[in-house]
């Protein structure tokens, strides 16, 4: 362990020393039990003993729309997710800035602008909630483009314990210029469309957004309740595999 590139290592180095004691006195005093599956084998085994998914109700929600329309939008659904979380470059021309900037402190940017849109107050926690991260990843990400001069950090007069995000002059003017590139982008992949098409698709689009976003918790539910009611000798908890496959 080298102290001098972390200084905690030596305190690390007390804690697993202090482990590797209690590990070899658990070894030493505890009783050998039977070994347990793993949660790979207890899956694979419950998977094994349930009926198969195809055997679903022919009167089951959504039953009018046949395999193939719906394998067809799932692939093309696939398709957009790939382009959507791998982009081709990371980096995006930014003129307010006369360089290029990262994708993720435009992403950051855009949040704080949306949220602090009607005058509320923004904190880290809005900004990680609006960016689906976790809180650690976007108060880093933060850090960085406060260091761009993007935004600056404050206390909430409500709450000292929370930091609240606000844009700079420079940061509004990045969102400005990261929407016109936005927009140019999105003309110049569907120049080709007709205006209609890109109307429809807006509309639709939309529409699935809000569904989605209404319906994704109660799929699971959903879905085990049907699969339950279509194949009866299958208990909930075998099927979640809480406790096991209950099959004749």
């Amino acid at each position: 362990m080298c102290y001098t590139c972390n200084p905690y290592g030596k305190l690390y180095a007390q804690d697993r020393q202090i482990s590797i004691h209690q590990t070899r006195y658990q070894e030493v005093n505890t009783v050998p039990s039977t070994p347990q599956p793993s949660s790979e084998e207890k899956a694979a085994t419950v998977i094994a003993a349930l009926p198969t998914l195809a055997g679903l109700a022919s009167d089951a929600p959504g039953s009018h729309l046949p395999d193939t329309l719906v394998d067809s939008l799932d692939r093309a659904i696939r398709r957009l997710r790939k382009s959507m979380i791998r982009p081709p470059a990371g980096l995006v021309p930014v003129p307010s800035l006369g360089r290029q900037l990262d994708i993720a402190k435009i992403f950051a940017c855009d949040a704080v602008a949306d949220l602090s849109a009607d005058g509320a107050t923004v904190t880290v926690k809005d900004v990680a909630a609006a960016l689906d991260l976790e809180h650690s990843t976007v108060s880093r990400l933060l850090g960085e483009v406060e260091e761009d001069g993007l935004v600056v950090r404050g206390s909430d007069p409500t709450d000292r314990r929370r930091t609240t995000i606000a844009l700079t002059d420079l940061g509004r003017a990045v969102v400005s210029d990261a929407t016109a590139m936005t927009r140019f982008f999105t003309r110049l992949l569907l120049s080709e469309w007709p205006r209609e098409d890109v109307e429809s698709l807006s509309r639709l689009m939309g529409r699935l957004a809000e569904t989605v976003h209404s319906k994704l918790d109660e799929l699971p539910v959903q879905a085990m309740a049907e699969f339950c009611r279509v194949h009866p000798e299958v208990t909930p908890g075998a099927a979640s595999g809480a406790t096991g496959p209950s099959v004749p």
